[in-house]
């Protein structure tokens, strides 16, 4: 993308002393580095910025620079080529504790080597940021001064560290702590220690892409600093190793610390640069990110050339949908680097524009394949073979099993995913590995795509079934902000939501259509869901299907919301099927779960193709909105497709 001649204001001598950019002289390439002047103590700090290029050989080494703009205000002024320049306080803090005191240091920053305000300029150097970190020497991370007993924390870290490297010890316990000389659980060390972990710095979107893409992070809070290979050590000691398996939906549980999450990202980033070198031997191991690769990786697995490859840009926005950004576009545009796409960024959009153009990216694909497939063989839309195993199908899929009303905010197409929000829910096709998988926990609309088009002035086109109309719902509303609650207020919403769908359940209906001659439909609907007698998600249950290795308490755990054996809320408020979901009945007696909000006069809508229903909200002649998945007890394995009494319908989704 070219960028217009900006042309900065002459700086005369009768200026009034602040910098202002001038236009870099290569919009492709040139990026600008600052030049951190040595100082100490109270003296100000003085940078020189220069230019410099991404490629080519007169591009200048250079260290990145990673942090938090905290709240945006310039309230701190430092000195740029002799002008005064403002800058926030965290970066200010961050120069005031990488200057030396003797020699000059390169840095590229983003705050200053983009003139934020000229959106162009901003747009061009962000498609470049992932060049940027690839290209440093290494990233600092400046996690912040000392402040919450963060010494303390820092000393456990490197304790840690030091049982990790020389005892050999793969994980700890609380049993273990006195054999280590290490504090009792509880002890305001371990909540350091955890907070550390939990700084705002780990929340950033940005993050991901600064820290994945170079070999070489440091993590420096105060006085003190780790590698980010040391960190992982300490992380692994304690929650336990990560799973080799590449699985999007490990991500989604408010209890996995976010280093573990951009950490899987960054292993498979390295284990692909390695794939890219030199495909391994069925069975062999990539030595990625320390010295004790075996240790972070709990099960084998084999070369797939297919499975493995880059990972697509909507795998990393559900690996870091609640990750924070200033900016919302930045939800999309912070990931670029790192993903296949051919979004260029514009911060002259929207974000509801951004969120939508990535969205019809997606759907596009879809699209694509079946007009290619029909001009071919001279095919109707309809009759299109495409599977729903295609790796494009399945993405398009997921996508809007991620949006509906359910989990907006902003203003968009209810098929349209809202990146600023976090899931109400966890989508019902998440469970098994979804790229590349052999076996469909859910196949509700069939196994083959149907009529699948979009309009820019009717929307979405689907086709599928209409199924019956919603009667009555629940009002008790489970969600993972009960975490941050006392343990007993959690438990005492979980057992108010399931007196309430068992009320629903065996009021309003006696023997739903989805019941078997010996069991009832709300009660095989328990079984298949992993739900308890008591309202509670087991993932121990032998009707559990997911793969998905779950979380082991950790010594990080402040609270004992996970302390009754198979009565876990912290699991069933995070990846349980029930989270932001009630039951529901409808007009001819089905029985399901839907989305909290799901009312009367909404319908149940087997898309074909999808894996499980939608609850359709009408919203004008022969239009709908999605609200979102829904669970119907007894047309999950595709019984609603056989039900020729139901006939296919095409429907248009606003």
């Amino acid at each position: 993308m070219n960028i217009a001649r900006w042309t900065s204001r002459p700086q005369s001598a009768g200026d009034d002393g602040d910098f202002r950019y001038d236009v870099l002289r290569s919009s492709k390439t040139g990026i600008r580095l600052v030049q951190l002047q040595p100082g100490t103590g109270n003296k100000a700090i003085s940078i020189n910025l220069i230019e410099s290029y991404v490629t080519g050989t007169g591009r200048v080494p250079y260290d990145a620079l990673s942090y938090t703009w905290g709240s945006g205000n310039r309230d701190k002024n430092i000195f740029c080529n002799g002008k005064r320049l403002p800058v926030t306080r965290t970066l200010w803090e961050a120069l005031n504790r990488f200057r030396s005191t003797s020699e000059e240091l390169t840095l590229w920053i983003d705050q200053i080597c983009i003139a934020q305000d000229w959106l162009k300029e901003r747009s061009a150097q962000v498609q470049l940021m992932g060049e940027i970190f690839k290209g440093a020497r290494k990233v600092l991370v400046w996690l912040g001064d000392d402040y919450d007993d963060s010494r303390a924390g820092m000393q456990l870290a490197q304790q840690l560290l030091h049982i990790s490297l020389y005892q050999q010890v793969s994980g700890l316990g609380p049993s273990d702590l006195e054999t280590h000389g290490l504090p009792r659980q509880g002890h305001k060390r371990w909540k350091a220690l955890a907070q550390i972990l939990r700084r705002p710095w780990f929340w950033r979107t940005w993050i991901v892409q600064e820290v994945v893409l170079n070999p070489h992070v440091d993590l420096v809070l105060g006085t003190n600093s780790l590698t980010w290979e040391e960190l992982e050590r300490v992380v692994v000691l304690l929650d336990g190793p990560l799973p080799r398996v590449w699985q999007i939906d490990q991500a989604i549980t408010a209890s996995e610390l976010p280093f573990s999450r951009i950490n899987r990202i960054r292993l498979r980033h390295q284990k692909l640069i390695a794939t890219a070198v030199a495909p391994p031997q069925s069975g062999q191991t990539f030595d990625t990110s320390s010295q004790q690769q075996d240790q972070v990786y709990s099960e084998p697995q084999s070369y797939d050339a297919d499975a493995d490859d880059a990972p697509d840009l909507l795998d990393l926005l559900l690996m870091s949908r609640d990750l924070g950004a200033t900016d919302p576009r930045d939800k999309v545009y912070a990931l670029l680097g790192l993903g296949n796409h051919d979004i260029y960024p514009d911060y002259t959009m929207s974000p509801e524009s951004v969120f939508s153009e990535f969205a019809l990216h997606t759907i596009g694909l879809v699209t694509a394949m079946i007009e290619r497939e029909t001009s071919t063989q001279g095919l109707a839309p309809s009759d299109h073979t495409l599977r729903c195993e295609t790796r494009e199908v399945r993405r398009a899929l997921v996508l809007m099993s991620c949006a509906g009303r359910h989990n907006q905010s902003l203003k968009l197409p209810s098929w349209v995913p809202d990146w600023t929000t976090n899931l109400r829910s966890r989508p019902l096709v998440f469970g098994l590995n979804l790229f590349g998988q052999r076996h469909r926990r859910f196949s509700a609309g069939g196994d083959r795509l149907g009529v699948f088009d979009w309009s820019p002035d009717s929307g979405l086109q689907l086709c599928g079934k209409l199924f019956d109309t919603v009667l009555a719902t629940g009002n008790v509303r489970l969600d993972k902000d009960l975490l941050a609650a006392s343990s007993a207020t959690a438990h005492e919403r979980i057992a108010a939501w399931w007196q309430e769908a068992q009320h629903i359940s065996h009021t309003r209906i006696v023997r739903s259509p989805g019941s078997t001659g010996f069991t009832d439909a709300f009660e095989l609907m328990r079984r298949s869901l992993s739900i308890c007698k008591h309202g509670y998600y087991d993932p121990r249950s032998p009707n559990h299907h997911s793969s998905n290795p779950q979380r082991r308490n950790s010594l990080l755990d402040e609270t004992d919301i996970t302390a009754q054996p198979g009565h876990s809320a912290l699991h069933t408020l995070t990846l349980g099927p029930t989270r932001g979901r009630v039951v529901f009945v409808t007009a001819t007696g089905w029985v399901g779960i839907a989305p909290h909000g799901t009312q009367a006069g909404d319908v149940a809508f087997v898309i074909v193709g999808a894996d499980a229903p939608f609850i359709l909200r009408p919203c004008g002649s022969d239009a709908y909105e999605i609200i979102g998945e829904c669970y119907v007890q007894g047309i999950m394995s595709g019984e609603a497709m056989e039900m020729d009494w139901l006939g296919v319908v095409d429907i248009m989704i606003r």
